[in-house]
């Protein structure tokens, strides 16, 4: 099993509350603390990028990166249509025009139709598959602010480039479900862009210097706490990543023949937050079927557990194998009135035939092999009646 926690991550906690920099805080430009300095700087260093700015979430981050880049007054913004809300939630928060955009049936990653340009993207690496490098080039070429929503994806390459270095910018959650976290909650910002990396800066902390500045700015600081919990993850992030790709591997190559593993090319370096399968049912066996007999086959773990969306803390959560996302972006009730002419057909069938499983992460082989005991057993089962 992977430790995800450990002795050094509550030491370091404990050291960060007992340094002076905790009260020095944002004297500097608002740069932050040492500590938050630090983290800054190797996170970014590790995703191959010049400047980190640290915020309380990944929800934040989109938000600051968007304002920072100048998204305002219904400018388009081009969203994937399948993604987690908060994608297209803080598109909206800034005042832009979210601009749905269908996904590519291999790698449910957004596939951007260049002849409907907008002035900004937010490819989203979905799951932990990187989007296609050559794209966001392309979309760097046309003049569009490229803004990288990594936080599915920490970690994951495309042709050797590792995400958030790719675009103008990326963004990263660290809430507890992601592959590493500062205590619950908290994101970053990568980018090269000096002048870009100061905005996001001042957004993040009221935005001001107390000179003639006139943007608005926010709350949005990350505490020295997190980030000296942060410093320590990242130092185990290599080897969770590596757990992550062996234990999804070995799940891959022993699914039932109704569910398809995703499919990587070879130029991709896949970081595997979820596996994100396919559902085949030509067996005779619909999805929804196969999930309830499933559910009555797990009880006997399910008795014992808590019932919780915290994936990441409950080594045993309640759902760890389910159909995914409900529904697209542009059919939920707040986002409808920016929906697109046509339906995105790619998006649609993602909906039907998805299939998320969640049981590779903090897990021993021994528990792994259950389940995958009990996946095999309920589509056996099935076939029979």
């Amino acid at each position: 099993m992977i430790q995800r926690f450990g002795n050094e991550e509550i030491n370091a906690v404990k050291k960060s509350i007992t340094k002076s920099s905790l009260l020095s805080g944002y004297t500097n430009k608002f740069l932050g603390g040492e500590i938050i300095q630090k983290f800054e700087k190797e996170f970014a260093r590790f995703h191959k990028c010049k400047y980190g700015i640290s915020v309380n979430s990944g929800t934040s981050a989109l938000f600051v990166a968007q304002l920072a880049a100048g998204v305002k007054n219904m400018k388009k913004v081009s969203v994937p249509s399948i993604t987690f809300t908060a994608t297209t939630s803080q598109v909206v928060a800034c005042g832009g025009s979210p601009n749905f955009v269908d996904i590519d049936p291999e790698s449910y990653c957004m596939d951007f139709d260049f002849s409907k340009k907008s002035p900004f993207a937010i490819p989203v690496h979905l799951l932990g598959h990187p989007c296609n490098l050559e794209m966001i080039k392309t979309m760097k070429e046309y003049g569009m602010f490229v803004i990288e929503d990594c936080a599915q994806a920490m970690g994951a390459k495309s042709k050797n480039k590792i995400v958030g270095s790719m675009g103008d910018c990326g963004i990263f959650s660290f809430q507890e479900t992601k592959h590493i976290t500062t205590l619950g909650e908290g994101g970053i910002i990568v980018t090269n862009n000096e002048e870009f990396a100061e905005k996001c800066r001042s957004i993040r902390n009221h935005g001001e210097y107390y000179k003639d500045q006139m943007s608005v700015g926010f709350n949005l600081r990350l505490t020295d706490a997190q980030a000296a919990f942060g410093i320590v993850q990242l130092k185990r992030l290599p080897n969770i990543l590596k757990n992550f790709r062996k234990n999804a591997t070995h799940i891959m190559k022993n699914l039932p023949e109704n569910i398809l593993p995703p499919i990587i090319s070879k130029n991709v370096e896949h970081s595997f937050l979820i596996i994100g399968c396919r559902y085949d049912s030509t067996h005779g066996i619909s999805r929804e079927k196969f999930l309830e007999r499933l559910t009555k086959n797990r009880k006997k773990f399910l008795k014992n557990e808590q019932i919780s969306d915290i994936k990441g803390l409950n080594l045993r959560p309640g759902k760890i194998i389910s159909s995914g996302y409900k529904t697209t972006q542009y059919n939920i009730p707040l986002y409808r009135k920016y929906r697109p002419k046509k339906i995105h057909p790619n998006s649609e069938n993602f909906l039907k035939t998805s299939l998320f499983l969640d049981i590779h992460r903090w897990r021993s082989q021994s528990e792994i092999n259950e389940e995958l005991k009990i996946l095999n057993n309920t589509f056996s089962e099935l076939k029979k009646t």
